[in-house]
């Protein structure tokens, strides 16, 4: 259907085909390869890398009058890959042709076949011509560009590598119902890294590969013995992976498209990742999930249209609309019943305490989430009989027993991450904070007590500043693992191992309060509550004050409503000669607020 609608808006149009071959000419060659090999045809027209592009030419086409940014290609090299796609299921078929098709930098990607670079006068994009004959593939440069310089030629077996020919590379996958590869989707022009759509990156190193394959085929092994149903998931959707920069230890970054599906991209494993292989089956699970539902969402409304409402979502610096608090509470759902697996399956010791508060964090992070969600008048009966079946199975782990340590430290981080998010995206009532700075300045705020304050429901403003709001679940991570506790022990900057974190927040995890209070505290002051990243300190302030005597009335206050703290005493320092103390104003603010 959307290759109907892009050769169909591609042909009325005059300025988008450029020095290519036609739109029809390539699109009879894709059918006639079809006739020729059906499997072949759907293979090329359903790779992931396929159905991006699709969506981002087709947004291309239907922007009429858009100015084009300097980096972006002219419309007709994206509109072309129409006709690599033709040119490689012609290859495939077995089918004769000459085609006029776009190069990149010099280099022309066939997918699922290879990339060829190109001898000549080079430019980021031009056209190049691409035959092939019997078992001959050749490209060159059209025109003057490539004047004087042989073709590249590629011969007989035409999945070999040769000089000026790379072929993609894939990752090996023993399935039950027999080997499958995973392509390694690192050659083609559409990925989701951002700013990948236009140029092709150097080939992954072979060190790199090994890693890919090792941790592929050891979370494979640890998914079919835990989660078979997981398992089932990964094999019918997982085609190829698009491999990111190596992320730190318990924050793999990851990510699927609605319009590619089967296709993910990941970080690439570092080599020291503790527990790789159960971090990497956690991933698989996570995004098979997702693309499970964006085919879903193709076919069926979940609920209607959104734009204004955001939630709370435990996993994330944001706040999400409708449809991404879908995805989050369906992917996290799977993530939670592969870790419940592997607790109960028994895993190996050193891991039994990571594993434990993996199933704990993300249990309770669905049951924060999911009663709010199901009462939500914008979702559609087969959004509430998602979510609510989504309740029932999570609602039925609730009571199993867990570790209680794990249990506790799940809760802590789970708590933490509400106050942080809090402190980042909610604003309380303007006047009541220009009203109470007032009242702290002009006052005896040593004498104050419970007076008539009431707090009103604060107003949501997302801050885009807002980051690294899991900082101290991944210390805590790391203290579980074995492997990372002497890491974090020995770290000069914990900042640098984990990004958002604080020498306070070692301190608050290794229980030495008044440390991490002091810390707290300072940080506070120097930077007069005011910069972005103090909505993470005003939170791990809250936690050092808790349950310890004298701090009752700042504890109260910071862990029910941070975001009027922070905002009350940024106000304060605005206009005070002196730094005030961020202990003073919020247990001030601690005995005078009721907080309904």
């Amino acid at each position: 259907m959307l290759l109907g609608l892009l050769t169909a808006t591609a042909g009325r149009r005059t300025d988008v085909l450029g020095p290519l071959s036609s739109t029809e000419e390539a699109w009879n060659l894709l059918v006639e390869a079809e006739r020729h090999s059906g499997a072949i045809a759907d293979e090329i027209i359903l790779l992931p890398e396929t159905g991006r592009w699709l969506r981002y030419c087709l947004q291309r086409l239907q922007a009429s009058g858009r100015k084009r940014t300097p980096d972006e290609p002219p419309l007709w090299v994206d509109v072309g890959h129409l006709h690599l796609l033709a040119a490689a299921a012609a290859v495939r078929a077995g089918l004769p042709f000459e085609l006029r098709v776009p190069a990149r930098n010099g280099r022309v990607w066939l997918p699922t076949l290879g990339c060829a670079t190109l001898h000549g006068t080079l430019a980021p994009w031009q056209p190049a011509d691409v035959a092939f004959a019997g078992d001959t593939m050749t490209f060159a440069l059209s025109g003057a560009a490539g004047h004087g310089h042989d073709p590249v030629r590629v011969e007989h077996p035409l999945r070999k590598p040769t000089p000026g020919w790379q072929v993609p590379r894939t990752l090996p996958l023993d399935l039950p119902d027999g080997p499958q590869a995973v392509a390694l989707h690192e050659l083609g022009h559409y990925r989701m890294q951002p700013g990948a759509n236009g140029a092709l990156t150097d080939p992954v190193s072979e060190d790199s590969i090994r890693r890919w394959t090792d941790v592929l085929h050891s979370a494979w092994s640890l998914l079919t013995h835990v989660d078979p149903g997981g398992s089932e998931d990964v094999s019918a959707c997982l085609r190829s992976i698009e491999p990111l920069p190596a992320a730190r230890p318990f924050r793999w970054h990851s990510a699927t498209m609605e319009d590619g599906m089967g296709g993910m991209a990941a970080s690439e494993p570092s080599g020291t990742e503790p527990a790789a292989a159960a971090q990497f089956a956690a991933v698989l699970t996570h995004e098979a999930q997702h693309s499970k539902l964006s085919a879903l969402l193709h076919m069926y409304s979940l609920h209607t249209p959104d734009v204004a409402h955001r939630f709370y979502a435990p996993w994330r610096d944001d706040p999400r609309p409708l449809r991404g608090m879908l995805h989050g509470v369906y992917a996290f759902t799977g993530v939670a019943r592969f870790w419940r697996g592997h607790m109960l399956s028994g895993c190996a010791p050193e891991e039994q305490a990571l594993v434990a508060f993996e199933y704990a964090l993300r249990r309770s992070q669905l049951l924060r989430v999911l009663p709010t969600l199901l009462d939500d008048a914008r979702l559609t009966a087969l959004g509430r009989r998602l979510v609510g079946r989504l309740l029932e199975t999570v609602g039925e782990w609730q009571d199993e027993p867990i570790r209680p340590d794990c249990l506790e430290a799940a809760q802590w981080a789970l708590e933490d991450h509400w106050l942080s998010w809090r402190s980042h995206h909610l604003v309380p009532d303007p006047d009541l904070v220009v009203d109470l700075a007032q009242e702290w300045r002009t006052g005896s705020p040593e004498q104050a007590t419970e007076a008539g304050w009431r707090y009103p429901e604060p107003r949501l403003l997302p801050d885009p500043a807002a980051r690294h709001l899991d900082a101290r679940a991944v210390l805590m991570r790391m203290r579980l693992a074995r492997t990372t506790a002497a890491q974090l022990r020995t770290a000069t900057s914990v900042g640098h191992l984990v990004l958002g974190a604080r020498p306070a927040d070692v301190h608050l995890l290794e229980g030495d309060l008044p440390t991490a209070e002091r810390m707290y505290v300072a940080e506070i002051r120097a930077k007069g509550g005011s910069a972005p990243e103090t909505g993470t300190v005003w939170a791990g302030l809250a936690r050092a004050l808790r349950g310890r005597p004298g701090r009752e009335g700042a504890a109260r206050v910071l862990t029910r409503h941070p975001e009027l703290v922070r905002h009350v005493y940024v106000s304060i320092s605005a206009k005070s000669d002196t730094t005030p103390d961020p202990l003073a104003v919020a247990d001030w603010l601690g005995r005078t607020l009721i907080a309904l």
